[in-house]
């Protein structure tokens, strides 16, 4: 269905997403929902953070300071307060941004590090590490179901295509087909679609591209140097490029990599789960063994392998990505925009993937039946009570 290269227990995870699609929830879920987030991302963020802060350093040369954000206005200000170099372009941005700061989306929420390397006036951003927020992932992993869900919705209207075709005693594509009924055909699929989800019929699973960029690290690196970053990639760490994928425009350029990695589980089940973590998990009423040894198995039995996303660029072109040209926060709106199938059932597909990762933090573990049926017909404002009441918000406007 959904493979989340950065998570480990990846087809738990994907057997889950499938069972809640069709509204069968099993009694351990809350529990098995909570493990699946929350140890993904500590033991996530355990391993990055050790991966960043070998590279970062090792191509600074020296020892490299690590600093959490929590807004894109941190890491768009540290760009600009340590310009790597000048030139007119470089000024050009600098100047726009300090001008106009509200344009930039600087309250953009983001769970990352920045690394600095250098002193006084060498002082300067050496790259970045983040774990893709929740809200964000579940986005991502929702547009994937529903184009997988849109996927098998065409191939079944062209079933119906086809079969009146037959009736002609012609192929398809002879057959001359009206707006309206093509238009008709493409509804009669979806209910059919979402009358098999219903029912519990499981049509057969589609494979779905991965998401591997669920964790990333950013590199600033002269084009010149990247030969370095090879290096370190295979001779310091136990990972081999897995893909590479360059990406070129007018004023942007970059390259993406994704690491195929096999970190040291060993050296991340020591230190011992934020003390919040535990408390938190406590009062949901899971866990009244050790949450420790509950982190460490669930580390030791999940895959060996995880996959890690690296984009390296020149300064100038991360400047062009963050307050530039092509910056990031207006491709995503973009991409948001240009989706091709946002009915009903699509978007209640994005609200079972947010509240089931969102379900994880919820103040009650009590579960005793998913509030979000993909073939129900809901307005935002039911998702939106749905949310108030799972994080125990109380509306005081009761008459």
């Amino acid at each position: 269905m959904i493979t989340i290269g950065g998570y480990i227990h990846r087809e738990a995870l994907e057997d889950l997403f499938w069972r809640w699609l069709h509204n069968k929830v099993e009694p351990d879920d809350p529990e098995r929902v909570t493990k699946l987030i929350h140890f993904n991302n500590i033991y996530a963020s355990r391993y990055l953070g050790l991966w960043a802060r070998q590279l970062f350093s090792a191509l600074a040369g020296s020892t490299v300071t690590e600093v959490p954000i929590h807004t894109k206005a941190e890491l768009k200000d540290a760009l600009v307060s340590y310009p790597h170099y000048h030139d007119e372009r470089i000024d050009e941005l600098v100047a726009n941004y300090l001008a106009h700061r509200e344009l930039y989306y600087i309250e953009t929420p983001i769970h990352a590090k920045l690394y600095f390397a250098g002193r006084g006036s060498e002082h300067r951003l050496v790259g970045s590490q983040r774990v893709k927020r929740a809200r964000r992932l579940a986005e991502k992993a929702a547009r994937r179901i529903v184009d997988m869900i849109f996927g098998a919705i065409k191939k079944r209207a062209e079933d119906y295509a086809d079969m009146r075709a037959k009736q002609f005693g012609i192929a398809r594509s002879q057959l001359l087909t009206s707006e309206s009924e093509m238009i008709h055909e493409f509804e009669r699929a979806e209910c059919r679609i979402v009358q098999d989800l219903r029912d519990g019929v499981n049509f057969p699973r589609i494979t779905a591209p991965p998401i591997n960029d669920v964790v990333g690290l950013k590199v600033i690196i002269d084009p010149s140097q990247e030969s370095r970053l090879f290096d370190f990639i295979e001779t310091k760490t136990r990972s081999e490029i897995f893909e590479i994928e360059p990406h070129h425009k007018k004023n942007y350029n970059a390259t993406n990599l994704v690491l195929r990695a096999r970190p040291r589980k060993s050296e991340l089940v020591r230190e011992p789960i934020d003390a919040r973590l535990v408390n938190a998990m406590r009062a949901r009423g899971l866990w009244h063994g050790d949450i420790q040894r509950d982190f460490e198995n669930f580390v030791y039995s999940g895959e060996d392998e995880v996959y890690i996303e690296i984009i390296y660029s020149s300064f100038e072109d991360l400047l062009e990505s963050e307050i530039g040209a092509s910056m990031h926060e207006t491709r995503i709106s973009d991409q948001r925009n240009r989706e091709e199938y946002t009915g009903h059932l699509a978007r209640n597909i994005e609200y079972l993937v947010q509240y089931i990762f969102a379900f994880a933090s919820f103040p009650s573990a009590q579960l005793d039946e998913c509030a979000i049926k993909v073939w129900s017909y809901y307005l935002p404002d039911y998702f939106n009570e749905v949310m108030k009441n799972l994080y125990r918000i109380e509306d005081p406007f009761v008459y």
